[in-house]
């Protein structure tokens, strides 16, 4: 045996047996395709990935509104570049805060419960720093705020609500609205330790500055308006909102084509039924109306313009001199515009 030579299509069986990819899994046991496998429902994702894709897209707008919008606050260029957004539960978004930071509860209606958004010192310092006049930290940023400091970042959180609002009117329109201001982390529960949240996290550049500010969003609160998280709504909104455009131009058009009755009329005079009843072919009626006096143009019995009479190419001639700004009760408008109709009908 030992003085034969294998041949080699027997050195390939060999060396095809020893692959590893032949080889027993670890455990010697193997997993046949299609079998399930345990999963832990612990771990489960609550944002899927659609979500997670439209919230991208709704804090990169923020992100450039923010630059926009900082930039004038402080004078200066600022820029913000999203980071990321990942999910991951309340109690570990927590533990990677370290006092002090400006922690803003907040909440944003239609939104359930609260939110939560973070400025790490560095962030808060560059800002307040520059509405003091300064361009380089003054204050060390392991130091507690003081009520002026906390005041003046008041003041910058009003504008960062309004541009939080502005991301999100393109999915539904918000009202953000301050609750509280803290400094530790242990006095922002805004959810359960083991509750998924959304951190959405971001880097700040001023100059030659840099630090972090963040977003936690409890899957609580975006649970009421998931419906919205969906970019191919976006696309169907968009094309029904085209189609409302093109209706609306139709409508308009033909508003401008609809005739309405314009008259003009001298001042109102008085006279006696007696008067009325006597009148023949040939009588004058004295007007209260002075000859200098402009007459008023009415739009469908409503006044709207003062004119002088003229004529122009031999015909009567009216020449507006005044626009009026006649406001009527509510129920003499919609019977007006109701003639309006009827007589376009007609």
């Amino acid at each position: 045996m030992s003085d034969e030579i294998l041949t080699p299509a027997e050195i390939n069986d060999i060396i095809g047996a020893l692959s590893p990819s032949e080889a027993p899994p670890a455990g010697g046991e193997k997993r046949r395709r299609g079998e399930a496998r345990l999963y832990d429902f612990r771990t489960a994702d609550r944002f899927p990935k659609e979500q997670i894709r439209t919230l991208n897209i709704i804090f990169e707008t923020f992100a450039q509104l923010f630059s926009t919008r900082m930039a004038a606050v402080v004078r200066g260029g600022v820029d913000c570049e999203l980071r990321r957004v990942t999910e991951t539960a309340f109690s570990r978004y927590l533990s990677g805060l370290e006092p002090p930071m400006v922690m803003a509860v907040f909440t944003a209606p239609p939104m359930a419960g609260s939110q939560l958004f973070t400025l790490s010192p560095e962030t808060s310092y560059m800002f307040i720093n520059r509405l003091f006049g300064g361009a380089h930290p003054g204050s060390a940023p392991s130091k507690q705020f003081t009520e002026i400091e906390l005041a003046l970042i008041r003041r910058i959180l009003q504008d960062i609500s309004r541009v939080y609002e502005s991301a999100w009117e393109k999915v539904i329109r918000l009202e953000c609205q301050l609750e509280k201001l803290e400094t530790s982390p242990q006095f922002v529960q805004i959810a359960q330790a083991g509750e998924s949240v959304a951190a959405v996290e971001f880097d700040i550049r001023i100059g030659d500055e840099t630090g972090r500010m963040s977003f936690c969003l409890p899957h609580s609160a975006i649970e009421p308006i998931s419906k919205h998280l969906n970019t191919r709504m976006w696309y169907e909104a968009a094309a029904d909102a085209e189609n409302r455009s093109e209706h609306s131009e139709q409508l308009r058009s033909r508003l401008y084509r609809t005739p309405i009755p314009l008259s003009a009329s001298f001042n109102e005079t008085e006279a006696s039924v007696e008067d009325i009843i006597t009148l023949r072919l040939g009588d004058v009626i004295v007007l209260s109306h002075k000859t200098n006096e402009p007459v008023n143009v009415s739009v469908a019995h409503i006044p709207k313009f003062l004119a002088d009479i003229g004529e122009r190419e031999k015909r009567r001639a009216l020449r507006v001199t005044e626009i009026l700004r006649t406001e009527l009760p509510e129920n003499e408008v919609l019977e007006s515009v109701e003639n309006n109709v009827l007589s376009a009908k007609a």
